[in-house]
């Protein structure tokens, strides 16, 4: 046997069937990756995927195909997501995965790509302007998702923006003090203004 693999040479028709096989390989891959980034397969090729589905079609990103978030840009990007779809598929198949779906990695939605003139380098700026989109955030490790929690598969993180509430999470101390402080000039203001009638000044 290993004598015949030693005497075996390659001829024009080994070298065609390998170009074939390379061919049907490569488009068979080519084929599966476009399908799969595809956001209708994701919908209908696995029914626990359906209120996902709906709740994007439902959104005002549903013009943004599922792999534009939910994938890292470039090939790695794409590799990375393709075994973590295979993971999925077995799952699909073997009826392994909790309902409802739960994101694992939330921190790896990518909404940079198309958001990034909302993010502010500029932190005196931003501060003035009341407007939380600040680079700094992001330098301390927290991304979109960590305010905007269930944007495009949530009706009311679709339809409202998030409360200083979700600020408290990581800022109790400081809006601590800013509520005290506020508490107290509005307390003053109402004294000031019970003092005065129609312009003169009560003792």
């Amino acid at each position: 046997m290993f004598s015949k693999l030693r005497n075996f040479q390659f001829t024009l028709k080994h070298f065609a069937m390998l170009g074939v096989f390379a061919i049907f390989g490569f488009t068979f891959m080519y084929v599966s990756v476009e399908m799969s980034s595809a956001s209708s397969f994701c919908g209908t090729a696995c029914h626990e995927m359906n209120p996902e589905y709906e709740s994007w079609q439902h959104s005002a990103h549903k013009n943004v195909e599922c792999a534009e978030c939910h994938e890292k840009p470039g090939l790695a990007g794409t590799i990375e997501s393709k075994a973590q779809g295979t993971m999925e598929t077995i799952a699909h198949i073997t009826g392994n995965y909790d309902t409802p779906i739960v994101m694992e990695h939330p921190e790896k939605i990518d909404c940079y790509s198309c958001h990034q003139d909302k993010i502010k380098t500029n932190t005196e700026v931003a501060y003035e302007r009341k407007d939380p989109h600040t680079m700094k955030h992001f330098e301390n490790g927290l991304n979109c998702i960590t305010c905007h929690a269930g944007v495009v598969h949530n009706e009311q993180a679709n339809n409202t923006l998030p409360t200083r509430d979700r600020c408290y999470t990581c800022h109790l101390d400081d809006m601590s003090k800013l509520t005290n402080k506020t508490n107290v000039q509005m307390s003053y203001a109402k004294t000031e203004a019970a003092r005065t009638l129609n312009g003169v000044i009560v003792k």
